[in-house]
């Protein structure tokens, strides 16, 4: 397959979206939804190798369904385009990121696919309309308590968190792309303050890159600025409480820059990238409590 071709069926998969019900009412001939719970027991390679070989059978099933309603395999062309460049790239984020299960809803214009913190069990169904009942449930489940901002002199993401889990909360492309511009002669494009790490281990994403102690204070400030503008814009009109979970000497800093008005008074005095998920959530709930 030309790069062309491989680029265009990657702008067509998304991931990462909060799910909106109103988005999938819509019919559409043919829709494919398809649901996995993601294993979590075994090691990293074999858990992927698991993952792939569920998601692969799943993917059959609905081939065979879609055969046995279409007649002409043109009907389906697009939608088998996008399950199989989804099969085919096991580092696509939406593997390598995945919570307790997986929600595909497919048609032969997109792939929309969404991680779920309630388990699930495989299915795989097409209809003229997507089954959207498992991504219902888990909405309902995973109602944001929380933001945590996660803050270093070059490093900035945010996550939404409730009583057991924490995930990272999709930014958009330009957010990232203004940081890229705005701080180019740190951030080339293949590192940027955005980059996500493993909640469930501590190595940062910087471990070869710049360390925080080479960042000037008159360059924390700047990138503190840029950050309170961005979190201007991403908490408009959400009332979430945000916890900031950053090392003590840039805490003062921040606070005296910040202009956000969900900011928490306390907040979580340690490096946020020696945190795993687990901790994160226990330090959060710490604090909600007091």
């Amino acid at each position: 397959m030309k790069k062309e071709a491989i680029r265009e069926l990657s702008e067509r998969v998304h991931f990462g979206e909060p799910f909106d019900a109103k988005k999938f009412d819509r019919g559409s001939d043919p829709s494919v939804s398809i649901y996995m719970p993601i294993q979590h027991a075994e090691r990293e390679e074999r858990r992927d190798e698991w993952n792939r070989i569920e998601f692969k059978d799943l993917t059959k099933q609905a081939k065979k369904q879609l055969a046995e309603r279409f007649p002409d395999a043109r009907t389906y062309a697009g939608v088998m385009e996008l399950l199989d460049y989804i099969l085919d790239h096991a580092d696509l984020p939406l593997w390598t990121k995945a919570d307790k299960g997986l929600g595909f809803l497919v048609d032969h214009e997109q792939a929309d696919v969404f991680n779920m913190d309630v388990p699930t069990d495989c299915l795989s169904i097409v209809d003229d309309h997507f089954y959207v009942g498992p991504l219902m449930q888990d909405e309902e489940h995973d109602a944001v308590k929380y933001k945590l901002l996660l803050l270093n002199a070059d490093f900035f993401s945010i996550l939404d968190g409730d009583e057991e889990h924490v995930r990272y909360e999709h930014l958009p492309h330009e957010v990232k792309q203004y940081f890229t511009e705005m701080f180019p002669d740190t951030f080339d494009g293949d590192t940027s303050p955005l980059d996500y790490y493993s909640l469930e281990g501590h190595e940062s994403p910087y471990h070869d890159h710049r360390s925080r102690n080479d960042v000037k204070k008159e360059e924390a400030e700047k990138f503190f600025r840029v950050v309170d503008k961005v979190m201007c814009k991403m908490t408009e009109g959400d009332d979430t409480p945000v916890i900031l979970v950053t090392l003590p000497e840039h805490e003062h800093m921040f606070r005296e820059i910040a202009t956000f008005k969900t900011l928490l008074p306390k907040g979580i005095d340690k490096d946020p990238r020696t945190l795993s998920g687990a901790r994160l959530v226990q330090l959060a709930n710490e604090v909600l409590a007091e």
